[in-house]
C-alpha cells in the first residue's frame, strides 16, 4: 500500500510541477539539488558501509536473530533503491544543465513540461524514500534495543539463578536447621 501512494504522490508532484513550473525557473534549483543530491548519497554510502551491527549473535534467540538480520537486509535494499533513483536525478539534472538555460526556450512546450515534471516528481520521490528509509532505520535500532535488552535480561536471570543455587547450597553445607522456638 505504502508504494501505491508513494506512485501516486510522486505522480501527482511531478505532475504539479510539470504545469505550474517551466524548466527555466526550475532551473535554478539544479546546483543545490545536486549539492542535496549528493550529500544523501554520501550518508547512504556510509550508512551500507556499517553493515551488519557488532553484536554475540549466540546471545539472541535464532527467530529474533532472523528478523534483525531480514530487516536489515530489507533496509539495505531500500538503500540501493534511494542510490539508483538519486543517480537517475543527478543524470537528469547534469544532462538539462549540460544544454544550458538559453537552450530550454526553443524546446516544444511539452518537452520542457515533461522535463518539469520529470525533475519535480524524482525529487520529490527521492525525498519521499529517504525520510521512509530513515524511518525504517529507526525501525531496526529500536528492534536492535529489544534484542539486546532481551539478551541482557536472560543473561542477567541466567546470573541471579546461579548465585541463587550457590547460596541456597553453601546454606545446606552449613547444616543450618530450624529451630523449634521454646514456649
Amino acid at each position: 500500500m505504502g508504494q501505491i501512494i508513494t506512485i501516486v504522490v510522486t505522480l501527482a508532484i511531478g505532475l504539479a510541477f510539470s504545469q505550474a513550473l517551466s524548466l527555466q525557473v526550475i532551473f535554478a534549483a539544479f546546483q543545490p539539488m545536486t549539492v542535496v543530491l549528493s550529500i544523501m548519497v554520501a550518508a547512504i554510502l556510509v550508512r551500507l558501509n556499517r553493515g551488519m551491527p557488532n553484536l554475540d549473535w549466540t546471545a539472541i534467540d535464532p527467530p529474533d536473530r532472523m528478523r534483525l538480520t531480514s530487516g536489515i537486509l530489507e533496509l539495505t535494499r531500500e538503500y540501493v533503491g534511494i542510490i539508483v533513483t538519486n543517480m537517475i536525478l543527478l543524470v537528469v539534472l547534469i544532462s538539462l544543465t549540460t544544454f544550458g538555460k538559453e537552450a530550454f526556450p526553443a524546446w516544444p512546450i511539452w518537452l520542457s513540461r515533461t522535463a518539469s515534471g520529470v525533475v519535480g516528481g524524482l525529487a520529490v520521490l527521492s525525498l519521499v524514500r529517504m525520510t521512509y528509509v530513515v524511518w525504517r532505520d529507526f525501525d531496526i535500532v529500536k528492534l536492535q534495543k529489544e534484542l539486546i535488552d532481551k539478551a541482557a535480561q536472560r543473561e542477567q536471570q541466567t546470573r541471579d539463578n546461579v548465585l541463587a543455587n550457590e547460596t541456597i547450597a553453601v546454606m545446606r553445607a552449613a547444616g543450618v536447621r530450624k529451630i523449634e522456638p521454646e514456649h
